[in-house]
């Protein structure tokens, strides 16, 4: 399982985030504004009915407060009238108001001042003092009506009912007398036979004065609701505000996990709401969206890591893995199908004057217009192929005769690279030598066909180059000019022609040395100093290797075991190797022999083909039980994918030279290269970067975890000879004694 460690921390979303989201939408457009809005509308309606009923209410208890005065003054005249007129008597309804006075005589003549000794002003003066308002007594007269007995003022009703008869019942209301109007209780006074003969009124005040008590009534009332209303509006808008305001923030995280800025934890998930289940649900999305990016991640890796396996870093042409695989390919359509197919070797002629006179950088581009002129011969069926160094090969499919295509192909390449080539300013020409088999007439195997377009592609090396020849049967080659003889690897062995070089491990942190990996050089008789890659493929092909992987692995652990310092030596084992049954003994007897500890030798696979999972991982688990440190080589190319780091054994891997030499140029390849350092430190993982040659590439390398990683490449170091080892290890070492 891969490791992640993703930044979590609560959501914090810029002043320019958060304005620019608000700004896309009004703020009575939002949810919040929407709810106060809503709110308000409710609590103001309810407000304005309240209000209405309220003062309505106010109203009629004011109307009601009036009426009770006015019967209470009422009943205090006639309770006083009676007082004093011992010989009224009075009348009165169910609910024991006093409705009228019954008198034989009107209140206001001298006899009834004689019996009583009180004036009539004495008693309406009498009554003003209990109910501390004017009190009237009125005489009735058919003609004139109501008038006052003091002041001759004619008293009639203004609250809408027939004047006429207003007065001549107990009544309530509004009268005016002498140009004002007042609020009164009014009771008539009648004789034995029931006639109206007046009336005495007590009043509660003047209109204009109870209307400004009712009104400043209202306005207090009013100005109440007003507050009321103006608090509980701030108080419900806190209170939205408080409730949604998680909104903008989700919002935001949700805008954030679109723009696929996942790296920032859910805010409010331990709301115990629905605004909580609404964070929790949109952290699972954001967690599900950093689970996707980091497999489409993996995915997009693993597809450069594809590709890269099966192509050239420099020319981008299939590489000698793809080879195999298409031809294997072609070979079971063969069988199956009758699909027939050639195989062209090409061998740039004067190459290596040209890459030693102008150096590799103009070497690098004649491989790739090479490889450019090429690609441009073929047909969609057919491939173009780097099998490495400056050496081509084209499987190209037949559709009617093999030899006549064949021939037709091989001279359009004659033609193509013939034609001159100018490379960083400098004009030269060069040309090739091209060997032919075909599919099955020269062989039905990969290693005959391969084998016999060697033999073909010497003999026209033989020819004087610049030519192309078919294999036939009865070709050889001589012995002491071509590499493929298995005889003069063998006797290179035996003749100590093979000889190590070592290139050493740079660490970082402290830049110190490591370690050295173990490079194999051959001192030719003829063809002076050979690199790896002119015998190294052959070897496997021709079924050396073995015998010179043993030879490899004997003479470093000798070398690494006269070391005066502990330093790691690392000894490169191809997968044929591995698959060896004696591989094993090999390894164990080179350390019994060499007394070098287990711990300071690694074994470097290469992931330029296939591990055979059910062959080859019980062998890995064997060498590491030894105590051998297990390397996979060129990481991140061939078939070293990040699978290999879960199935096999491996504690270091090397990261291929083909993505560092593009590091400083190419930005997919930073991205690539860190997601590989970060995933194998994660994983606990000793990291190398091969072939780092430049300032910059060392620079990126420093950025990305100084303390953790190893470096080797001639930016540092070429590799050079044991002797020169030991020179500079006891210098070292010498060193740090003073």
């Amino acid at each position: 399982m891969v490791d992640k460690v993703l930044v979590q921390h609560e959501v914090v979303p810029p002043c320019k985030k958060d304005s620019n989201l608000r700004g896309e939408y009004r703020w009575y457009h939002s949810i919040t504004g929407k709810v106060a809005i809503y709110l308000m509308l409710g609590i103001l309606i309810a407000y304005g009915v309240g209000s209405g009923a309220g003062l309505f209410e106010v109203n009629r208890i004011s109307h009601e407060q009036w009426f009770k005065q006015a019967s209470t003054n009422s009943q205090i005249t006639s309770y006083i009238i009676r007082n004093i007129y011992t010989s009224v008597t009075v009348k009165s309804n169910h609910e024991g108001q006093v409705i009228s006075i019954e008198s034989e005589h009107t209140l206001c003549d001298d006899e009834t001042v004689i019996q009583t000794g009180f004036d009539p002003a004495d008693m309406l003066t009498l009554v003003s003092t209990q109910t501390h308002n004017p009190t009237w007594l009125l005489l009735y007269d058919k003609n004139k009506g109501f008038i006052d007995t003091q002041a001759a003022q004619k008293m009639t009703a203004t609250d809408g009912t027939v004047n006429s008869t207003a007065l001549e019942q107990y009544y309530r209301g509004f009268v005016s007398i002498g140009g004002k109007e007042y609020f009164v209780g009014s009771i008539p006074i009648v004789n034995p036979s029931g006639e109206l003969i007046g009336a005495v009124v007590s009043s509660i005040g003047e209109r204009n004065a109870l209307f400004a008590t009712h009104n400043q009534l209202l306005k207090n009332t009013l100005l109440m609701l007003i507050l009321i209303l103006g608090i509980t509006v701030v108080v419900v808008n806190w209170l939205v505000r408080n409730l949604f305001r998680p909104v903008p923030r989700l919002v935001q995280a949700v805008t954030l996990i679109a723009d696929e800025q996942t790296d920032q934890l859910t805010p409010f998930q331990n709301q115990e709401d629905e605004i909580g289940e609404l964070a929790k649900a949109i952290e699972k999305l954001r967690v599900a969206m950093v689970d996707r990016g980091y497999l489409q991640r993996m995915q997009e890796m693993a597809q450069r890591m594809e590709y890269m396996a099966h192509h050239d870093s420099l020319t981008l042409l299939p590489n000698r893995v793809a080879y195999r695989n298409s031809i294997d390919d072609r070979l079971l359509r063969l069988r199956t199908e009758g699909c027939i197919f050639n195989l062209l070797l090409i061998d740039l002629d004067n190459f290596k004057p040209v890459n030693d006179t102008y150096g590799h950088v103009v070497g690098d581009e004649l491989l790739l217009e090479s490889a450019t002129r090429l690609s441009a011969l073929i047909n969609q069926s057919d491939m173009a192929i780097r099998l490495g160094g400056d050496e081509f090969a084209i499987l190209q499919q037949v559709n009617k005769d093999s030899i006549s295509e064949a021939e037709i192909l091989a001279r359009k390449v004659l033609e193509a690279l013939s034609k001159p080539f100018s490379c960083s300013g400098h004009a030269f020409s060069i040309s090739c030598s091209i060997g032919i088999s075909c599919a099955p007439q020269h062989g039905n195997t990969r290693e005959d066909l391969f084998t016999h377009a060697d033999l073909a592609l010497y003999t026209s090396k033989s020819f004087g180059r610049n030519c192309f020849h078919f294999y036939s049967h009865g070709m050889t080659m001589n012995p002491s000019n071509n590499l493929l003889f298995s005889q003069e690897i063998e006797d290179g062995i035996r003749n100590n022609e093979f000889f190590l070089h070592y290139q050493k491990t740079i660490s970082l942190g402290n830049y110190g040395i490591e370690g050295y990996e173990a490079l194999v050089r051959w001192q030719h008789p003829s063809r002076g100093l050979l690199q790896p890659h002119h015998f190294i493929s052959v070897s496997e092909d021709i079924g050396l290797i073995a015998r010179l992987g043993e030879w490899l692995i004997r003479s470093a652990c000798m070398d690494a075991a006269n070391w005066p310092a502990a330093k790691m030596v690392a000894v490169n084992v191809s997968p044929h190797q591995l698959r060896s049954p004696r591989i094993l003994d090999i390894i164990r007897n080179a350390l019994q022999d060499s007394g070098l500890d287990p711990a300071r030798l690694e074994i470097e696979i290469t992931g330029s083909e296939q591990l055979d999972r059910e062959i080859i991982l019980p062998t890995l688990n064997a060498i590491q039980a030894l105590g051998v440190g297990i390397v996979l080589d060129e990481f991140g190319t061939g078939f070293a994918t990040l699978d290999y780091l879960i199935i096999f054994p491996f504690s270091h891997i090397k990261i291929a030279r083909s993505l560092i030499d593009v590091l400083d140029k190419c930005e997919d390849s930073q991205v690539l290269v860190g997601m590989l350092v970060r995933y194998a430190l994660q994983r606990g993982l000793k990291v190398t970067a091969k072939g780092v040659e430049t300032q910059q590439q060392y620079e990126f390398l420093t950025s990305l975890s100084e303390e953790e990683i190893t470096v080797q490449g001639y930016y540092f170091s070429r590799a050079v000879e044991n002797a020169s080892v030991m020179a500079e290890l006891e210098k070292m070492e010498s060193t740090c004694n003073l």
